[in-house]
């Protein structure tokens, strides 16, 4: 194989498995960013970091990977995080949370994601439902903080996705 088809192979893998992690953050229990990282991971590699390139050159690509490495850490354990730091802050019990989560985990798996939100908030009503002794108000109230904890994480989630597909745009088109 000629380096120029090499070079676009590479290109091809890496932009596809951006484009399939940023993508996937659409799914529940798809590790998008994971899947995007790996993207710029394989493009950084192949490039040596620039290491045979001007130092800032070089600089700029280890600044910008190690961004998308931190994006990538966070935004993994930011939806557990604020799910559960909103639904805490209702006064859910953890058994609870974990109940729900693993509702959602099944679910998504066998109903879709959509599926798996869906049994996840019905889990959380009917389980405060119950324990909060029939009160339907305070059920919900747990309920929407779960919603709302786990929306803002989805959201947060697809803004450090979209800028890590950039970051490695800037890398592979500027660097």
């Amino acid at each position: 194989m000629s380096f120029d088809w090499l070079r676009i192979l590479l290109i091809a893998i890496s932009g596809i498995l951006n484009a399939v992690g940023f993508f996937g953050l659409f799914l529940v229990f798809f590790p998008g960013l994971v899947i995007s990282w790996l993207g710029h991971l394989v493009w950084v590699i192949y490039v040596g970091f620039n290491h045979g390139h001007s130092r800032l050159q070089f600089g700029v690509t280890i600044a910008l990977f190690v961004i998308n490495t931190l994006l990538m850490l966070v935004g993994s354990i930011i939806d557990n995080l604020l799910g559960a730091q909103k639904t805490r802050a209702a006064g859910v019990p953890w058994w609870e949370i974990f109940v729900s989560w693993l509702g959602m985990f099944i679910g998504g798996i066998v109903l879709t994601p959509i599926g798996g939100i869906g049994i996840a908030l019905a889990l959380l009503y009917l389980l405060e439902f119950r324990r909060l002794e029939n009160d339907r108000e305070k059920a919900w109230q747990a309920t929407k903080a779960l919603a709302f904890g786990y929306g803002l994480a989805a959201f947060l989630r697809l803004v450090m996705g979209f800028v890590m597909v950039a970051l490695w745009l800037v890398t592979v088109i500027f660097l």
